[in-house]
């Protein structure tokens, strides 16, 4: 596939009513509406450039959003054209095939969309994307300029509705990817209570194969989703160790599965490593520290509510482990 450079979004929308002195109050008082996403771009070019394509991904979470688009990316180097084929790609069962398992035993909210040229040509969840998320698609689609821009063609386009409103926009990159001649860069951008760092990786061919964006794309999905849970896994210990949730609760049942889910990206990870020349900068994130940071972090924001619990005698300071 031809140059490939896109970012993964993370977005929050917040819709307000225009106030002005002639609004009354009650509609003042009106809360705001609140829209979030994750959005990637897949601008998909064939090699001989005779293909082109631009989808766009949206979903309820980073390592969804991700992992669908390197599902995308894969069918397009492997068999071609998304759009234009005999029998219709199947867009269903390529949303299961990434979310079976824990993420559809987890995660009742899960939802993804996919737009082409402004329309959602697919949509699948559990619950229902925002439909603000649609009107933004269908701006960005008319508007030639960039993306942002997006944001005051919708606020146009309310405005001829009748309705006056003003349109907040925050986004945060996730990831970045970006393809140089023989290799392929990512960056992923990790954001935990306390701080945030990014670290990145260059995936480079080994003898007599091949690095495809879509590994890569895989790959930074299943950091993206570890560092999530290792926060998770270390929360939930240290709970139990302040005795805040019995092992036999269905938050320490998490726990255990999200451990063993943890164990299972690496694997897919060290699988990648074996397959190509890769080199991370400034390191490779370590699932494991991750743990007994957030392990760390929750020593700390948990002691207040422990000390009141010892206060009350619900718990006895000599029967837990700090």
């Amino acid at each position: 596939m031809k140059d490939f450079n896109t970012s993964l979004l993370r977005e929050k929308f917040i819709i307000r009513d225009a106030i002005s002195e002639r609004t009354p109050k009650r509609q003042q008082e009106t809360p705001p509406v609140i829209a979030l996403s994750n959005r990637i771009v897949l601008p998909l070019v064939s090699d001989d450039g005779q293909i082109s394509e631009t989808l766009i991904v949206r979903a309820q979470n980073m390592h969804s959003c991700a992992r669908m688009a390197a599902r995308i990316v894969q069918e397009f180097q492997d068999t071609g054209s998304i759009l234009d084929r005999r029998v219709p790609f199947d867009w269903r069962y390529a949303w299961l095939s990434i979310t079976k398992g824990y993420e559809t035993k987890f995660n009742p909210n899960r939802w993804v969309a996919i737009y082409h040229k402004g329309r959602a040509i697919f949509e699948d969840g559990e619950v229902q994307r925002h439909p603000f998320l649609d009107i933004i698609e269908q701006c960005d689609a008319r508007n030639r300029d960039s993306y942002e821009r997006a944001v005051t063609v919708a606020e146009d386009a309310f405005k001829q509705a009748g309705k006056l409103v003003t349109i907040e926009h925050d986004s945060n990159v996730a990831v970045v990817i970006t393809t140089e001649p023989g290799e392929v860069r990512c960056g992923v951008i990790v954001r935990a209570p306390n701080r945030t760092t990014t670290f990145n990786f260059i995936a480079k061919p080994k003898a007599g194969r091949s690095v495809k964006i879509s590994q890569c794309l895989s790959v930074a999905a299943a950091f993206l989703e570890g560092i999530q849970l290792a926060f998770q896994v270390g929360m939930v210990k240290q709970k139990e160790l302040f005795e805040m949730i019995e092992p036999g609760s269905p938050e320490s049942a998490k726990a255990r599965e999200s451990s063993q889910k943890l164990a299972r990206l690496n694997g897919a990870i060290q699988q990648f490593e074996n397959l190509a020349d890769v080199s991370y900068r400034p390191e490779r994130p370590d699932f494991g520290e991750m743990i007994d940071s957030a392990q760390a972090f929750a020593r700390t924001s948990l002691a207040a509510e422990v000390e009141r619990r010892i206060q009350t005698g619900e718990l006895d300071r000599s029967e837990w482990v700090m």
